[in-house]
């Protein structure tokens, strides 16, 4: 197990960690360029008006280095959508400061530990789930119409194409092009081999990674499961397998 400190971040120093955040992963600019993205966010990317400064310590079963820094953001912003920024940064909605979910906070510390230790995760997921990183030509081949449709996920934005048993691209693509929301997207497939798009999913997915959460990176599929999300099984396979 692995302990680290999370600090609140105060009031007045919540706009220039936003700032420092996005100096490293260039997130809101990427959703300003994609026309999609930008219209399934409307709402502005603010901090809450309330908020606890305070810290404390947290413990996770994957690697983690802190301190990591917690700020609180309007309840509509990027959906209400727990997310993680940088290297070190959770954003969460305001309403988790009163409401708070045990597994939300186990979540967002998988995706800053995939953040933190890319080979090392991606290391596992070849071993065990067959998934590499896509390469530069892999990801060309994507249509354009899919590339464009595909929801920009704060968590997974440097590794964001994989592939999977050296054929399959998973993407996340919002189900309505016209009123997109952050909510309603569907996984689906580039098929390398035959070279086209498919919502089916590819012989022994379900079987693996079953379905009824999201499943479209294997940063998303191992956070579900170490949350305990996925259920107890899947959370005691990391266990014996640990990254």
């Amino acid at each position: 197990m692995y302990g680290t400190k999370v600090v609140v971040v105060p009031k007045e120093e919540r706009l220039a960690t936003l700032d420092e955040w996005e100096s490293i992963d260039h997130y809101r600019d990427l959703v300003s360029r994609s026309p999609i993205n930008k219209k399934a966010r409307l709402y502005p990317y603010i901090p809450a008006a309330e908020t606890q400064p305070s810290s404390f310590l947290i413990v996770s079963p994957v690697p983690i280095q802190g301190p990591l820094q917690l700020v609180y953001l309007e309840g509509q912003s990027d959906a209400g959508l727990p997310h993680t920024r940088g290297t070190h940064g959770i954003a969460l909605p305001v309403f988790d400061l009163w409401n708070p979910n045990p597994k939300t906070m186990a979540h967002e510390l998988v995706h800053l530990s995939q953040k933190q230790n890319p080979e090392r995760w991606f290391h596992w997921y070849m071993k065990h789930w067959s998934f590499r990183q896509a390469s530069m030509l892999e990801r060309s081949l994507i249509p354009k119409r899919w590339i464009e449709r595909r929801r920009l996920n704060p968590d997974r934005l440097i590794d964001e194409f994989v592939v999977w048993k050296d054929r399959y691209m998973p993407l996340s693509i919002f189900v309505n092009d016209v009123s997109p929301d952050l909510r309603y997207c569907k996984r689906g497939f580039w098929d390398l081999k035959m070279m086209q798009w498919t919502w089916e999913a590819p012989p022994g997915w379900i079987e693996l990674f079953s379905t009824g959460f999201n499943d479209e990176h294997p940063h998303e599929i191992s956070a579900h499961w170490i949350d305990g999300s996925a259920g107890v099984e899947r959370k005691e396979f990391f266990r014996l397998n640990p990254i």
